[in-house]
């Protein structure tokens, strides 16, 4: 069947583009292999390697498909010196031990191996020894490494640090509905956050719907593929990058609108939270700081406060327990008199910053278990300077 297909070119190789959003430009293509039946029916990708596996012809297929796209690439590649192309390896490829002609293909097309990636599925390869030695010596060679599927129940994390990718791609899985999915919105942070770390690029799989994208941007994803921009194409005409670019830019201004209004709303929780630190202060200034009982007006003044408590600044130690409107949950307490602050960054940096206030990034309350933030400000109270502190619930 294999041979078949080869000598009838029933095989094709169709790209899908790549992009990024904040440079505004196709950043790469992938290869994907597309085969027909004598029927012109299409055969499936899955089944085409499965079968050649079992006609024992993995090998001589995958330097044919590998060969179709670099020959389909180079048009767009001499267009664009920039340009990345992405190819699959298959598994039993890099398990085997018999040489790979790719190279020598590359330059035959006159293509530079740092325009090509080299997408390793690293969960399916059994031998760890063949994987890194067929990484190195492709990395030796200047090309790119790209590992794929990323975030599926096999991918493990201690093959980064002898893989060393240049890209990761995010499994579709990660980021499927991920704007509505609190848990794997922190997933793609977390991953974002290491793969970033290490070095590494971060694409996103799969995506094909706009809310996707933005908190895949959010998150700091690097480029994307999939549907929403475009599907695999046989050929990408101008008509298509204009298209491709026009989906680019749309997502490109909800992303500058939404962190104009992250921007919003973190000023006006500033500045409410300086009128709050004002509050306080003045209800101090007449009642004294042994009897805070008239600072639970406050707190019942604004829903999304709630918790209240003062440092000395001096020392970090807190004075009197924490006011706090909220329900305890178990494991989190709140904090009481005598408590220590002097290492919680809210205490340290409003206390040494110039302006005397700090405000937090989000993190879970230890008062109440609640997503939070604090704003902490410096006041002073005859002539003795405190840090008073509020839990926001953001």
């Amino acid at each position: 069947m294999i041979n078949d297909l080869i000598n009838e070119k029933s095989i094709e190789i169709y790209l899908q583009p790549i992009v990024s959003i904040k440079d505004k430009k196709i950043f790469a293509y992938e290869a994907l292999t597309r085969a027909t039946d004598r029927y012109g029916e299409p055969i499936s990708p899955l089944y085409l390697f499965e079968q050649a596996k079992k006609e024992n012809l993995s090998i001589e297929l995958d330097e044919y498909v590998r060969e179709l796209a670099l020959l389909k690439f180079s048009k767009y590649y001499h267009q664009d010196k920039e340009v990345l192309l992405f190819v699959n390896f298959e598994a039993s490829v890099i398990d085997s031990a018999k040489k790979d002609k790719f190279i020598s293909v590359v330059h035959k097309y006159n293509i530079s191996p740092s325009n090509i990636v080299i997408e390793v599925k690293e969960d399916r390869i059994k031998d760890s020894h063949a994987l890194k030695q067929f990484i190195d010596a492709y990395r030796n060679k200047s090309f790119l490494i790209a590992i794929d599927d990323f975030g599926t129940g096999y991918s493990s994390f201690d093959r980064l640090e002898f893989i060393k990718p240049d890209i990761v791609k995010i499994d579709r899985s990660l980021i499927y509905n991920v704007h509505n999915n609190f848990i794997n919105k922190e997933i793609l942070t977390a991953v974002s956050h290491m793969c970033h770390n290490i070095g590494a690029m971060v694409l996103g799989e799969g995506v094909e719907s706009r809310d996707e994208i933005l908190t895949c941007v959010k998150k700091g994803i690097d480029v994307f593929q999939g549907f929403w921009f475009c599907k695999p194409q046989n050929e990408i005409d101008e008509s298509m990058r204009e298209e491709i670019f026009g989906y680019i830019d749309n997502v490109g201004n909800q992303y500058k609108n939404s962190v104009k209004e992250l921007i919003k709303k973190k000023q006006a929780l500033l500045q409410n939270s300086q009128q709050l630190a004002q509050k306080v202060l003045s209800t101090l200034e007449i009642s004294g700081i042994s009897d805070m009982s008239d600072i639970n007006q406050i707190i019942s003044q604004d829903d999304k406060l709630e918790a209240i408590y003062i440092i000395d600044s001096m020392s970090g130690i807190q004075i009197g327990d924490t006011l706090i409107d909220a329900q305890e949950r178990h494991l989190y307490t709140p904090t009481k008199n005598g408590n220590d602050h002097s290492l919680k960054e809210y205490y340290f940096i409003a206390n040494e910053s110039l302006r005397g206030d700090y405000l937090s990034k989000r993190y879970i309350s230890k008062a109440s278990g609640h997503m939070c933030r604090t704003y902490a400000s410096k006041i002073t109270l005859n002539d003795v300077v405190y840090i008073v502190c509020f839990d926001i619930v953001d």
